[in-house]
C-alpha cells in the first residue's frame, strides 16, 4: 500500500520507497534535527529541502577530501610521515633533523614533498587540513610510527 511518498507494509512499518529518476532523495530525519533545518532555512530564506540539499553535499564533499588525505598519509614514506607528524606537532626543521638524525636539507626536501602531495604551502596548512577534516594524527597512530630513524630507535 502506498502512502504519500512511503510505501506502508501490512503491518504499518515503512517500507523500501522506489529510487525517483531526477535525483530527489526521501528520508526521515529526528524531530530535532528537523526543527533545526527549518528554523535555519526561515533564517536563511531558503525551502528546507534546498538547506539540507546543500549540507548533504557539502558533507559529502568533505568526506571524500578527508578520504582522499588519508589514503594521501598512507601513501607517505615512514619518513615523510615522522617529518610530517613533526611538522604539524609545530616543531621547526632544526628540531625535526635533531630528533630523526637527518639534515634540515632533509626534512625540508621531505617537507615539500608532503605539502605538495597535499597542495597545501605551509606546515600551519598541513595542520589545519588535517584538523578542519578531523583526521586522526598523532603518534599512537600507525601512520606515524611505521618508520625507523637512522639509529634504528623506533620513530616518533
Amino acid at each position: 500500500m502506498w502512502h504519500g511518498r512511503r510505501r506502508l507494509w501490512p503491518e504499518g512499518e515503512v517500507g523500501p520507497t522506489p529510487e525517483p529518476e531526477d535525483g530527489r532523495l526521501v528520508f526521515q530525519t529526528s524531530q530535532e534535527a528537523g526543527r533545526m533545518l527549518r528554523a535555519l532555512a526561515r533564517q536563511r530564506g531558503q525551502p528546507p529541502e534546498a538547506l539540507a540539499s546543500e549540507f548533504l553535499l557539502h558533507g559529502l564533499e568533505r568526506e571524500a577530501r578527508r578520504a582522499e588525505v588519508e589514503a594521501g598519509l598512507a601513501a607517505l614514506t615512514p619518513r615523510q610521515r615522522q617529518v610530517a607528524w613533526r611538522a604539524v606537532r609545530g616543531q621547526t626543521n632544526r628540531q625535526i633533523a635533531r630528533a630523526l638524525v637527518i639534515s634540515p636539507e632533509t626534512v625540508k626536501t621531505h617537507l615539500a614533498r608532503v605539502l605538495g602531495r597535499f597542495d597545501v604551502h605551509s606546515k600551519a596548512e598541513l595542520r589545519l587540513l588535517l584538523l578542519d577534516l578531523g583526521v586522526r594524527w598523532g603518534e599512537g597512530d600507525d601512520w606515524v610510527n611505521s618508520g625507523e630513524t637512522r639509529s634504528g630507535a623506533a620513530g616518533p
